[in-house]
């Protein structure tokens, strides 16, 4: 859906960019059996990432198989077989993707909302198909109560980041923390509120060029007009390592006994692959990037 949590692949040792990958491959085979075959097409490395840090909270025991798909017929590729954390990952998605097409739907204008408009039975496919293996009703009316709070809140046209931010932050948390319990849950909670927050944030952020050329609702431009100097971008900047800082410190109340691989991976993400991101999108990428 989003595409923003991602690792920093060079600083990954093989062993954890094979773990990353397989998690990848196996949410990709999870939503093709879960919700159906056209639901791999929203696959998102932040579904990944999420399926991964809630294997390590719960220490769910994994396994994997050397399997070959449509998108690599030649060649088997490690894969991590099916495992709840996979599978209520892509039920999510799905209920994600659909209650946000649907909001497209009603909110968009042009291409947007034709594509909403071409992809909404698939969506609505996928939506039924997680409701009735995944169990997840009560998780389903919060994602949409969400969507229209957020949609209410941009439509109104009030010039706030922290508003619509929190309103993101809130739905993330409760998906991240779905069906766990105790410390897990409260841990999960607190990452999936503040990495929702960056997420939101950080869309807003690379979509400010293109919302102003369009006219479309940003928080930045009703706050800071059609352009971003350099002061705002660093203001900007120290928000969001903020909300880095507060993931890292539920980040490091984790148990990770027997669980390194997935705790590396994870500090990559938090500690490597946000910050980079984050420098992508405001400041565009390094030199030797380019």
């Amino acid at each position: 859906m989003f595409g923003y949590i991602k690792t920093h692949t060079p600083e990954l040792k093989v062993s954890e960019h094979e773990y990353y990958k397989s998690a990848y491959c196996g949410l990709c085979r999870a939503m093709g059996k879960c919700t159906g075959q056209c639901s791999r097409m929203t696959l998102s490395y932040d579904f990944a990432f999420m399926a991964i840090l809630r294997i390590a909270l719960r220490g769910t025991e994994v396994s994997f198989s050397r399997k070959r798909c449509i998108a690599h017929p030649f060649k088997k590729r490690t894969v991590m077989d099916s495992n709840p954390e996979l599978r209520l990952c892509a039920f999510a998605a799905a209920l994600l993707t659909y209650h946000k097409t649907a909001d497209d739907l009603a909110d968009e204008k042009g291409r947007k909302k034709a594509l909403a408009l071409l992809f909404k039975p698939f969506a609505s496919s996928m939506r039924k198909k997680a409701l009735k293996k995944g169990e997840l009703s009560e998780l389903d009316r919060y994602i949409a109560e969400k969507l229209a709070e957020l949609s209410r809140f941009e439509a109104s046209g009030e010039a706030s980041v922290d508003t619509p931010a929190e309103i993101f932050g809130e739905m993330l948390s409760r998906i991240l923390a779905f069906g766990l319990s105790g410390v897990e849950e409260k841990l999960a909670e607190n990452i999936g509120y503040h990495v929702g927050k960056w997420i939101y944030i950080i869309d807003a952020l690379d979509d400010f060029s293109e919302d102003v050329e369009k006219n479309r609702y940003n928080p930045f431009a009703l706050l800071y007009g059609k352009t971003l100097s350099e002061k705002e971008r660093s203001l900007i900047s120290d928000a969001l390592k903020n909300e880095l800082c507060d993931i890292e410190k539920a980040y490091d109340l984790i148990d990770f006994e027997g669980s390194a691989i997935p705790k590396n991976i994870i500090a990559n993400v938090f500690y490597l692959g946000m910050p980079k991101t984050l420098d992508r999108v405001l400041f565009g990428p390094p030199e030797n990037d380019k």
